[in-house]
């Protein structure tokens, strides 16, 4: 069965009404599969992200090796849950096989 839109607008409501917005919940399914070993500050920023009200795109910007590849993972990953399907990343080429 392919998706159209109505049925992804149907997934994203259900998900929605199970993990709303503000719940921290809403990250659960996304993390219990995650196969890396995750940091509070990491979830943190994730959480942050995702609660922007206004959030039309973000920007992961810190010191080097405090884990923007794995905060950026989370946010795909619950978008991709949420049947948000138009994900740009800008990044150096040098860090496109992560």
């Amino acid at each position: 069965m392919s998706w159209t839109d109505y049925h992804a607008k149907l997934a994203a409501c259900e998900l929605t009404q199970r993990f709303p917005i503000d719940s921290e919940n809403r990250l659960a399914h996304v993390l219990v599969d995650a196969q890396v070993d995750l940091n509070p500050h990491q979830v943190d920023a994730a959480l942050f992200t995702l609660n922007t009200p206004f959030n039309k795109g973000s920007i992961l910007a810190d010191e080097v090796g405090l884990g923007k590849t794995i905060e950026a993972g989370i946010i795909i990953s619950q978008k991709w849950a949420e049947r948000k399907r138009k994900i740009l990343i800008i990044l150096p080429a040098n860090l496109r096989k992560q």
